[in-house]
């Protein structure tokens, strides 16, 4: 597969410290703060095109070496001229604006080679980044699961989706920006594909037809988890929404599915 490697990209370990204040505040769309240390495999991407302009994504931990993130966070037609060597991701961060960090840089970012962008949906949205040194697993820093090929997830799972992205459609994450959890619902493929005419089996639907929970600018990239025996497995990546904001009735958002995308992940991060 081909890919393209951007140099000198940093990633910022970020160590975090004691427990926040009791405030809840509604983040993602509908969301609250997550416990510190609660969700070790989380991965914050800051993006920018020339110092000034930025955009979000989330990822997470795969293993010592690789990210899984969404390949439409890394698209330079939707943001062009982008400087590698400026932007950077923080791993372990729970608070965004917490200022200790250590640095690590990135070898390369490998996108799906059958990505597409058709118009905003996209198809094969998966990403690989791989880090120049291996990242030193202390809490709150852990991998995430993987689900196997016959893992089946639906309405009935306990799902959660985590991020800092917006908390509605142009509304950002306000200060300290914690990190935001929602428990959300798969969506029947049956009702995603009536909302999405190009969903395909590679896809699945989260979130409340009737609106108001939801990913939103900033979160795509990040994971969907759903509960199994064995404990949390990353389902699915946050990809799109709806034609008309985040969290609107009728629109749930869109996942790229992991357990789909099984041998592009294992090809790489087992032996490269």
């Amino acid at each position: 597969m081909a890919f393209c490697k951007f140099l000198s990209v940093l990633v910022l370990i970020h160590n975090t410290g004691g427990l926040l204040g009791a405030e809840v505040r509604s983040g993602i769309v509908g969301g609250k703060d997550a416990a510190k240390g609660k969700w070790p495999w989380m991965v914050h991407l800051n993006i920018t095109s020339d110092g000034v302009t930025k955009w979000r994504c989330g990822g997470t931990i795969l293993n010592s070496k690789w990210i899984l993130t969404a390949a439409n966070c890394w698209d330079e037609t939707i943001h062009p001229k982008a400087k590698w060597a400026r932007s950077s991701a923080w791993i372990g961060s729970h608070d965004l604006q917490k200022s200790s960090v250590r640095y690590m840089e990135i070898e390369y970012v490998l996108p799906h080679s059958n990505y597409q962008n058709k118009g905003g949906f996209f198809l094969n949205d998966i990403a690989l980044v791989k880090l120049k040194k291996k990242i030193d697993f202390k809490s709150p820093v852990e991998p995430v699961t993987l689900p196997s090929v016959d893992d089946s997830f639906d309405s009935s799972s306990e799902c959660w989706i985590t991020g800092w992205g917006y908390t509605d459609t142009n509304v950002p994450l306000k200060d300290p920006e914690t990190l935001q959890e929602l428990k959300i619902n798969i969506v029947s493929q049956s009702v995603c594909k009536a909302r999405y005419p190009d969903l395909n089996s590679d896809m699945l639907c989260a979130g409340d037809i009737s609106g108001g929970k939801d990913a939103c600018k900033g979160d795509y990239g990040g994971p969907l988890v759903c509960r199994s025996a064995g404990g949390f497995v990353q389902v699915g990546i946050m990809s799109s929404g709806g034609p008309n904001g985040c969290g609107r009735q009728g629109y749930p958002g869109v996942y790229t599915r992991v357990s789909k995308h099984l041998r592009f992940i294992n090809d790489y991060i087992h032996h490269n």
